[in-house]
């Protein structure tokens, strides 16, 4: 049994990403940031992990404070209680 749910946060973390993006395209975002547009893609598709760094660049290139790509609806709190039992 997986406890931990890395991989359903990881998945509402980049839905974050490409909310937040719209319709502006990758190359955009790219421009303004030192990351890839072809990488932002990968993360925005959880195809990859990535450093700190890279979400940093990409909230950068969103023009967003990195704490928005974290701002899902998910229940931590319950989440932790689950784990601690």
């Amino acid at each position: 049994m997986n406890e931990f749910k890395t991989d359903e946060i990881k998945k509402m973390v980049s839905e974050k990403i490409k909310e937040i993006k719209g319709e502006t395209p990758y190359s955009k975002v790219s421009e303004r940031c030192n990351v890839t547009a072809a990488r932002i893609s990968d993360v925005a598709n959880n195809k990859i992990d990535c450093q700190l760094s890279t979400f940093i660049e990409i909230a950068t290139g969103l023009r967003i404070h990195p704490k928005e790509l974290f701002d899902i609806v998910f229940d931590f709190d319950e989440y932790y209680s689950e784990l601690d039992k």
